[in-house]
C-alpha cells in the first residue's frame, strides 16, 4: 500500500556527502495499515528527502485524507496528512541493513472543539532488510505512546518482501498486525491486514497495482464503515 512507513524502510544511506531526492505519485485510494484515509477515493501524494553518506536522513511526505476529525457541527477537519521523520540506517553486510526512525504524523485543521482528542501522533519504527538478487524482505515495528486519537498504546508489526519477477516485472507482499491500548477510542479491534501486488517501470514512471484487505468486518470498522473492505488500488509515481 502507500505510506510513509513504507517508503521509509525502502531508504538506505547515501552514496554521496549528502544527497536530496523528491517523489510524487497519484492513486486510486491512499490505504495505511490497510484502512482507507480518503474515503476510497483517489489521492496525490508526494515527499523530499535529505540524506547524509553518514546513515542519518530527514524527510516530509504528505497526501490529502478525506475531512479528519471535524469540527462538531461538520465543518473543517483535515484535508491532507503531513509526515516529518528523520533516522539512521546502515549496512550491517553485504545482504542486511537495518533503519531505525521516528514519525510525526500531523493533521492540519483537525478540530478539538468540545474536547475532541487530538489526533496527531509520534511513531518510532526501528526495521531490519535482507536484500539479494532474488529477494528483499523487510521486518518492522513500529510504536507509538499516543497513538491516533488520544487512543494510547499501539503497536504495528510488518513484514514486507520483494521478489524480481522478470527485468521489469516485481511481486510485492505485506502483512501485517496493529495493536491499540484503547480500541473504543480508536474504533476498531485488533486487526490483521495484507497486500499482494505486481510493480513495473514505464516511460519513467513507476506502476503498481495491489489487492489490500483486512480481517476487519464493516461492523468492526468505525461503527459500520466499508473503509477496511478489499480493495484493488493503482499508483503511478515517480523518483526525482
Amino acid at each position: 500500500m502507500i505510506g510513509t512507513a513504507a517508503a521509509l524502510m525502502a531508504m538506505t544511506s547515501a552514496s554521496a556527502l549528502a544527497e536530496a531526492s523528491a517523489n510524487i505519485a497519484f492513486a486510486t485510494d491512499y490505504r495505511f495499515r490497510g484502512i482507507s484515509q480518503t474515503d476510497k477515493d483517489f489521492a496525490i501524494q508526494g515527499g523530499f528527502d535529505y540524506a547524509w553518506d553518514s546513515g542519518f536522513y530527514i524527510g516530509t511526505w504528505a497526501s490529502n485524507v478525506d475531512n479528519f476529525s471535524p469540527a462538531p457541527d461538520g465543518t473543517g477537519g483535515a484535508q491532507a496528512e503531513l509526515d516529518f521523520y528523520g533516522g539512521y540506517a546502515a549496512e550491517l553486510t553485504d545482504t542486511l541493513s537495518f533503519d531505525i526512525s521516528a514519525l510525526y504524523y500531523y493533521y492540519p485543521g483537525a478540530s478539538t472543539q468540545n474536547g475532541a482528542a487530538d489526533i496527531d501522533y509520534v511513531e518510532y519504527v526501528p526495521s531490519i532488510t535482507y536484500s539479494d538478487d532474488n529477494l528483499s524482505a523487510t521486518l518492522s515495528l513500529a510504536y507509538s505512546d499516543d497513538f491516533y486519537a488520544e487512543s494510547g498504546d499501539a503497536l504495528y508489526y510488518g513484514a514486507d518482501f520483494e521478489f524480481p519477477l522478470a527485468e521489469y516485472l516485481t511481486l510485492g507482499a505485506h502483512a501485517g498486525y496493529q495493536t491499540i491500548d484503547d480500541n473504543e477510542q480508536w474504533g476498531t479491534p485488533d486487526y490483521a491486514d495484507w497486500s499482494i501486488s505486481l510493480g513495473t517501470s514505464m516511460f519513467g514512471l513507476d506502476w503498481s497495482v495491489a489487492y489490500i484487505d483486512t480481517d476487519l468486518n464493516e461492523s468492526e470498522c468505525f461503527g459500520g464503515s466499508d473503509l477496511c473492505d478489499a480493495t484493488a488500488v493503482g499508483t503511478v509515481s515517480k523518483s526525482f
